[in-house]
């Protein structure tokens, strides 16, 4: 049976990470210094959060972009089970030109749009995981007498939309606990984000047609509570 196809619109994302940063304390209890995007679904909401969180902190947050493939659009069997994640694109921690990217005393956060199977997120931070310690490790052998001792970094993940699923990939319960945050709960549907649109009016009325039929929906359960009576209508927030 095919996924039921979710439209999100511009509009529903950005008010998502704006909500997410001003009511989940993002900056208040991570303090972010840097931001890694997944590419290419994690570009816009990082840029995105960017803003947000420029409103908080005072400054534009660096953007590093990493790229990461699990689905293949080639291939009619793909099986998110078995699927592996590659590397396209990632940091240069090169020191040529003044180009080099140190993760040294940054609290990274990895931004993508979904956490579907996790496998991606996953993928990322033990990857960035290993970075760091070899930039450590590094650093540590070349310390002179009066240098500085190491500063460490720190990873989070932030997300638009966290699927409600079985996930294959792991991040630990701790990490989940303080450095990870998601705008969204949403079902395990395919969702259809504006940038993959070829026609943007028919994206946006499709994402208009959704939450109308939401909003319908919520409004036609308040009016059958209210008719059951407050008992009815207690017992329906409490589920």
């Amino acid at each position: 049976m095919a996924q039921e196809k979710m439209h999100i619109s511009y509009n529903e994302i950005h008010q998502a990470i704006c909500d997410c940063v001003n009511t989940k304390g993002v900056y208040e209890s991570f303090k972010p210094t840097l931001i890694i995007a997944i590419g290419s679904g994690g570009f816009i909401p990082a840029r995105m959060l960017r803003t947000f969180l420029k409103a908080k902190c005072g400054k534009s947050l660096p953007i590093q972009t990493i790229g990461l493939i699990l689905y293949d659009d080639n291939n009619h069997n793909y099986d998110p089970a078995t699927a592996v994640v590659r590397k396209t694109q990632w940091l240069n921690y090169g020191a040529g030109e003044g180009t080099g990217i140190s993760l040294q005393g940054h609290n990274i956060l990895i931004v993508d749009e979904v956490d579907d199977t996790r496998k991606t997120l996953s993928y990322a931070v033990a990857e960035l995981t290993k970075d760091i310690e070899k930039q450590r490790s590094e650093y540590e052998a070349r310390r002179k007498e009066g240098d500085p001792e190491w500063a460490e970094a720190k990873l989070g993940v932030f997300v638009v939309h966290n699927k409600l699923k079985s996930k294959t990939g792991v991040l630990p319960e701790a990490f989940l606990e303080s450095c990870y945050f998601k705008c969204q709960d949403v079902p395990d549907n395919w969702i259809v984000y504006p940038w993959d649109a070829l026609d943007i009016a028919e994206h946006q009325r499709r994402a208009d047609q959704r939450m109308a039929a939401a909003a319908e929906g919520a409004a036609a359960e308040e009016a059958e509570a209210e008719a059951d009576g407050p008992a009815a209508k207690k017992a329906k927030t409490e589920d």
